[in-house]
């Protein structure tokens, strides 16, 4: 009965906001638990479960979503948590200064976090590589594109892209979760619009899981892994010409769905920014194939930005609890040494 009534992400939610509340409560009370009694202390916990806690939940929840607007009032909530604490510290002596060091530093890392993630623009050495092959830098939320089969995590966000005359390539920027830890990753993806639609492929580098088809070279098929569902359509679209175009341009990968062709490679856009275009002229569809596997595109209209179809979604609920209550216990204890050391040294 109960399985039916609650999902495991409505007992996923149930816990983090309990768990919200004990974190809230077991810093609004640490001073009484080490023995101090300091006024200011309650002040300085309130404005930290006003303007911090909800910020650091939702990033050890899901991580950094994309909206900017978000980003700038999260990073708004720390930096007046900060300035706060610094002038109720500033206002109080020594005593509280001590035991709200730990507290600083926790802040402090929040902010710097939000830094390293933070989108950045194009960089000069990007821009002058643009310059030089006669292509343009836009901002990512001007394009017009159809939704993308590019494999991206779930808190993505994109800052400039280079609009080139046979397509536009832009670098995708996330934030994953590994139990504890959070590790940035990057794609660098170039995109072509097709005049026809066609059935799902992607070509994967590295040869790790497996290929629905071996091609006539042998080292494409060590490098690569090939998915799709129709042999044939796969045979064809891969013609030797194409097999050599993604082997000048390993370690990059192939995805086509509808009218996009997309290449990706899991670096910095700088690093692969002429290796990627190339490619992308590189690749032929031939005109069999369009004929016997394509189908009338039609007028598309996308709507302005980017979006993905194979979002890689962490939907593991225990992890994020566990996540979660590392941050929470990690933070009490961080507290609890600050104000011990403060009482030890000072007294309450």
């Amino acid at each position: 009965m109960w399985k039916k009534i609650f999902e495991p992400g409505d007992w996923a939610g149930v816990g983090s906001h309990l768990l919200l509340i004990v974190t809230f409560l077991g810093l609004f009370g640490m001073d009484a638990f080490v023995g101090a009694d300091w006024p200011e202390w309650r002040n300085m916990m309130v404005m930290v479960g006003i303007c911090v806690l909800p910020v650091a939940w939702v990033l050890v929840s899901i991580g950094l979503g994309a909206a900017p607007v978000g980003r700038w009032i999260a990073l708004a909530a720390v930096l007046v948590a900060i300035l706060r604490l610094l002038w109720v510290v500033y206002d109080s002596g020594t005593i509280p200064t001590l035991a709200v060091v730990p507290m600083l530093v926790v802040l402090f890392g929040v902010a710097v976090f939000f830094v390293y993630t933070w989108p950045k623009a194009a960089s000069r050495e990007l821009k002058e590589l643009a310059w030089r092959n006669g292509w343009q830098v836009v901002r990512a939320k001007k394009l017009r594109l159809p939704v993308l089969p590019l494999p991206v995590g779930v808190a993505w966000s994109a800052k400039d892209a280079v609009q080139t005359p046979t397509g536009v390539a832009f670098e995708v920027r996330w934030v994953k979760w590994h139990w504890l830890v959070a590790q940035r990753y990057r794609l660098s993806a170039f995109v072509r619009l097709l005049d026809v639609r066609l059935p799902p492929l992607e070509v994967r580098p590295g040869s790790l899981t497996r290929s629905d088809v071996m091609l006539e070279s042998g080292e494409f098929n060590r490098s690569f892994d090939v998915i799709g569902e129709d042999p044939r359509y796969l045979t064809s679209t891969l013609h030797p010409r194409n097999m050599q175009t993604l082997l000048d341009a390993r370690p990059i990968g192939l995805a086509i769905d509808g009218t996009v062709l997309a290449l990706y490679d899991d670096g910095p856009l700088t690093d692969s920014l002429t290796r990627g275009m190339r490619a992308l002229d590189g690749l032929t569809i031939p005109r069999h194939v369009t004929e016997d596997w394509g189908q009338y595109a039609g007028v598309n209209q996308p709507r302005p930005g980017l979006s993905f179809r194979n979002v890689r979604e962490d939907r593991s609920y225990g992890r994020m609890m566990l996540r979660l209550l590392g941050f929470s216990a990690g933070l009490l204890g961080l507290t609890w040494l600050g104000c011990f050391a403060a009482v030890s040294i000072y007294g309450s």
